[in-house]
């Protein structure tokens, strides 16, 4: 997976690289993109030890997560990354992307083309991902991919910034062959 692209319409999904740390920074550092999700907003150099440890699990023979650069072919922008953590045969996506691209479809492209990776070349037979109940856009994506709503966990607790926050967290899944 390492050295190998999936390409899409508008896309090239790869492994995230050092040499991203410019573009992640740019929607990573941003409050509003990080908004409903717990390791973001980072720092520069969180960012860049994100990438480390990207690179480092993704060289492994069996990545047991995975961090994929998603970049816009026309312009050979990255507009986001999206990632997949395996647990057996089970994963769980999630993502994050740059704002000034939201509302155009490249998300719901990229995490269909995430899902097909994950159940054909991965052996994945169930895909997860969660997201925050006023995160509208993602579970819309998540919708968009053929996932449906498995459920809901009120009372979910994160701790972000050394914060406490309370949310209903709605769950979605998708199977392999459905």
């Amino acid at each position: 997976m390492q050295n190998r692209a999936i390409e899409t319409a508008r896309l090239r999904i790869r492994a995230v690289r050092a040499a991203d740390l410019d573009d992640i920074c740019e929607y990573g550092a941003d409050p509003e993109a990080g908004r409903y999700m717990r390791y973001w907003p980072k720092t520069r150099a969180k960012i860049a030890d994100f990438i480390d440890t990207c690179i480092g699990e993704m060289s492994n023979s069996q990545p047991s997560w995975y961090e994929f650069a998603i970049i816009l072919r026309e312009h050979s922008k990255m507009i986001g990354n999206i990632s997949l953590v395996v647990e057996a045969d089970q994963a769980e996506i999630g993502w994050i992307s740059n704002r000034r691209y939201w509302n155009h479809g490249y998300m719901t492209e990229a995490a269909q083309a995430v899902i097909h990776l994950a159940f054909d070349a991965l052996g994945m037979r169930k895909i997860i991902g969660t997201c925050h109940e006023e995160n509208i856009g993602s579970a819309r994506v998540m919708e968009k991919c053929g996932m449906a709503r498995a459920g809901h966990e009120e009372g979910h607790q994160m701790i972000k910034d050394g914060v406490a926050h309370t949310y209903t967290r709605l769950i979605y899944c998708i199977e392999k062959g459905k």
